[in-house]
Formats: structure tokens, C-alpha cells, sequence
């Protein structure tokens, strides 16, 4: 007799991940940790599977499912795990007699391809999808019709034709929403630079900003929709009550968007006498000596900052919206506050050259950055990037693990893909063996700095 939950979401395997090999990241899958939380309040038995951070290949997967019978399994995917995840899709398919549905950014932006030539998924689920999944397994539970579904994209089951439901609006008040459901998650296999009991949280979605590169805006619109500061520290309580959480990275596109937001959390972690360690992305223009002082003081100690590019020109060609003197001064300012600053930088980008590259590279050892992450510039489906670079014939690699910000798939006008890698690798090398600066990292970092160094270089084997 069949036994198990009503439902299964899963986070496909994931044995590629760079960010995992470089630098021991790994992430609680949040999206569908949210959608779990809102099942689960509609009284809806869940498990998740979270198979990239248990290290679960297929068999193992197969072997997790078998003797399940759930009605509904979803699978989350980015752009790079999204074989992975097809692949999921048809053993699951395989091994359950119920409906398979994908989420997450790739199967959004790439809906329509997706159900025209993937028999083994039933549904993709566009965009947000707490609502969507949960009016998904309620309509088919009771066997009701599916086109009043918003946010869905499907087969019908009698004519084959594809149905594309309207939109579903955007999440308003994210404070309604139940915190994700990490009772359901393996909480001590997230790590973040060998951090033990970390996890990630968010306190907004969607961005106003106007880069080129980013989905951020596609996924969940331009609006920004904020959380409440007391909704984030109760959450905050809750990870540190029943988890023994002590570090949080927030993972909001640019968590010092809005500093008055920033402020009155800061102040309550402060007041409320909160300790916590966190870390988060910050905008160079978004982020002043006060603000930082203040962020320091209530627990923050890592920065992530996209700095993109050395280069004012190159910038202002992805529509950055920020120069190189807030850039040097954002920098100059956390280091003096003992931050720990991560560099982000793309190689690669339209208008790059040689020396360009070289430029950025100097700026960014000149900045005095803890780390530097050097990725190759990566078109993504839903951004403005990818639809430039599809149209002036720029790609021409269609395997979507390459899109993975180190392999290179985006040709420029000066630079071959065998250029673009020579130069990423000339990049880690020339930031990371510095003798001054590996002696100094040592000092602050220990042991754990030096297992990432020789992670970043073994994989480049």
C-alpha cells in the first residue's frame, strides 16, 4: 500500500555547483521552503527533499520515492540545474501516478518550451509560488477545472494545446506569509565559508533597479515589496530559538535598498539585545559610514557587494547606476569598520577588452576587498542582457549547465570564450597569491580562509 506525504518538493542534485566547490556555500532552498510553510497551513502533508545540499544523486532520489504516492511533486530550478532538473521530473514521473509541476526562474521565463517538449512535467508554475501551488493541489484534489488557476502554464489533457494562464499578482503583504519550513529541511548542511548552523532569509522581493543583467525584476516585478523589521527579528528568534542558528545571510538582491528600513531593524536587533551574526548584499550608493556603524553594531560583519566592473564605461553599459569613486569609498569605509567585504565582478561584459579586464583587476586588489568573486559574464533567461545578447547573436552555446558564472558563453567583440576563461583565471590568481594579503587573511580568518584558497584553485583543475 502506498504511504506518504500529499506532496513533494524538491531541490534537484546539484554536483556542479562552483559556488559549493569554491567556497562550501550551500543554501536552504527558500523559494520552496515558503511554499511548503503555506501548504502545510492548509492542513497539506509535505516533505522536501533538498538533494543538492544532502548530496543525493538519482538513484538516491529514486530510492527516497519509492513507495510515495504523492498527488503533486514539485521541483525548483535555476538556469544551470534546469537538466538536472528535467531529469528529476521524468523519474519522478516515472515512479509516482501523481502530477509533476517546476518552478522557480528558468521554468518561468522558459514556460512555454518547457511543457511544448517535456511530456514527464505536467505544470510549470510561473513566478511566486506559495498561492499558485496551493490552489494547484486544492483544484486537483477535487478534481475541479484548471483554468482558473493564475500563474500556471499546462497541457490540455484532451487536445494537447498549450494553456498559458493569466498572471498571478505578486504577494503584497510578505508579513502574512508563515516563516519557510526548515523543520522539513537538513539545517546542518547549510554552511557559508565553513560557518556552521547558518541559514538565509529574505525581508523583501522585487527591485526597482534597472541592471541589465539581473532577473530579479522579471521574477518578481519592480515593485518592491518589504517585509516588516518586527516580522524579520521574530523570525530571527524563532532560528535561534529552534534551530541554534547563530549566522543569517540575507539574501535580498540589494539588502541596503532602503537604509530607513535598515535603520529601524538595526535599532530593534540593538535595543531588543538580539545576538546574532548576519551578513548581506549591499549597493555602493546605498550604503553610508552611518548606516554601516550602525549595522556593525547590531551584528552584520559580511558584505556583499556587486562591484562588476573597474571600469566607468563598462558600468554604465549594463546600467549599474554606480561610479568608481562611491565604489572605493564604500570600501575604504567598511574596512575600516572590520567588515568582511566579498567583491563580486563579472569578466566579460559588452565592451570588454584586455585591458579592460586588467583594469578591473587592479581596482579590485587596490580596494582591499577579503574576497573577490570573479565570475564570467552570464546572460539569463528574463533579463534585458540575454534578449540583447540572443538577438546580436552573441550565444551560442545552448547547454544551460554552462550557465553556471564560470563557464564562459557570451562572446564579445574582442574576446574569444578561451580569452574570457584565460582572463577569470588570471583574475583568482593574481587577487588571491598576494603574499601580503594571503599572511593578512590568515591572521583574520584561520584555517578556514586557507581551505577556500585551495578550494577556488582545485577547481580549476
Amino acid at each position: 500500500m502506498m504511504t506518504g506525504p500529499d506532496i513533494i518538493l524538491v531541490n534537484p542534485p546539484d554536483s556542479k555547483s562552483k559556488y559549493k566547490e569554491y567556497f562550501n556555500i550551500s543554501a536552504p532552498p527558500l523559494g520552496i521552503a515558503y511554499i511548503a510553510s503555506v501548504l502545510e497551513g492548509d492542513g497539506i502533508n509535505v516533505e522536501i527533499i533538498d538533494c543538492a545540499a544532502e548530496d543525493i544523486g538519482f538513484k538516491s532520489l529514486k530510492n527516497r520515492i519509492r513507495g510515495k504516492d504523492p498527488l503533486l511533486c514539485g521541483i525548483t530550478s535555476t538556469t544551470p540545474l534546469i537538466n538536472e532538473a528535467l531529469e528529476s521530473a521524468k523519474l519522478i514521473k516515472r515512479n509516482i501516478d501523481g502530477y509533476v509541476a517546476l518552478g522557480g526562474p528558468h521554468p518561468t521565463f522558459l514556460h512555454e518550451k518547457i511543457i511544448q517538449n517535456c511530456d514527464y512535467v505536467d505544470f510549470v508554475v510561473r513566478g511566486e509560488g506559495e498561492i499558485t501551488f496551493l490552489k494547484l493541489f486544492n483544484t486537483l484534489e477535487n478534481g475541479e477545472d484548471l483554468d482558473k488557476i493564475k500563474g500556471i502554464t499546462y497541457k490540455d489533457g484532451q487536445n494537447e494545446e498549450m494553456i498559458i494562464n493569466e498572471e498571478r499578482e505578486p504577494i503584497e503583504d510578505l508579513d502574512k506569509l508563515p516563516y519557510p519550513a526548515r523543520h522539513l529541511l537538513p539545517n546542518d548542511s547549510y554552511k557559508l565559508f565553513d560557518i556552521d548552523r547558518i541559514t538565509t532569509m529574505t525581508f523583501s522581493r522585487g527591485c526597482p533597479m534597472s541592471c541589465s543583467f539581473c532577473a530579479s525584476s522579471a521574477m518578481h516585478g519592480r515593485k518592491v515589496r518589504k517585509r516588516s523589521a518586527t516580522d524579520v527579528i521574530n523570525e530571527i528568534k524563532n532560528v535561534k530559538n529552534n534551530y541554534n542558528v547563530k549566522n543569517v545571510a540575507f539574501m535580498d538582491d540589494t539588502f541596503t535598498l532602503f537604509p530607513e528600513w535598515v535603520r529601524k531593524f538595526c535599532s530593534q536587533l540593538i535595543n531588543k539585545d538580539i545576538d546574532i551574526g548576519w551578513g548581506c548584499t549591499a549597493r555602493v550608493d546605498k550604503m553610508d559610514e552611518d548606516l554601516l556603524k550602525l549595522m556593525r553594531e547590531a551584528g552584520c560583519h559580511t558584505l556583499f557587494i556587486g562591484v562588476e566592473s573597474g571600469v566607468q564605461e563598462i558600468l554604465d553599459s549594463i546600467k549599474k547606476g554606480t561610479n568608481i569613486k562611491q565604489i572605493k569609498k564604500a570600501f575604504h569605509t567598511a574596512r575600516g569598520l572590520n567588515f568582511r567585504t566579498i567583491a563580486s565582478l563579472a569578466i566579460g561584459l559588452p565592451g570588454e577588452t584586455k585591458d579592460t579586464i586588467k583594469e578591473s583587476i587592479e581596482f579590485v586588489k587596490n580596494l582591499e576587498a577579503s574576497y573577490a568573486l570573479f565570475s564570467v559574464a552570464t546572460p539569463y533567461p528574463g533579463t534585458e542582457f540575454y534578449k540583447k545578447s540572443r538577438k546580436g547573436g552573441l550565444i551560442n552555446i545552448d547547454d544551460w549547465s554552462k550557465y553556471n558564472l564560470f563557464s564562459p558563453i557570451l562572446e564579445t567583440t574582442e574576446l574569444s570564450l578561451i580569452e574570457v576563461k584565460k582572463l577569470q583565471k588570471k583574475a583568482f590568481k593574481e587577487f588571491y597569491l598576494r603574499p601580503a594579503y594571503l599572511t593578512k587573511m590568515l591572521w583574520r580568518e584561520g584555517l578556514p580562509f586557507l581551505k577556500i584558497v585551495k578550494s577556488i584553485f582545485g577547481g580549476f583543475k
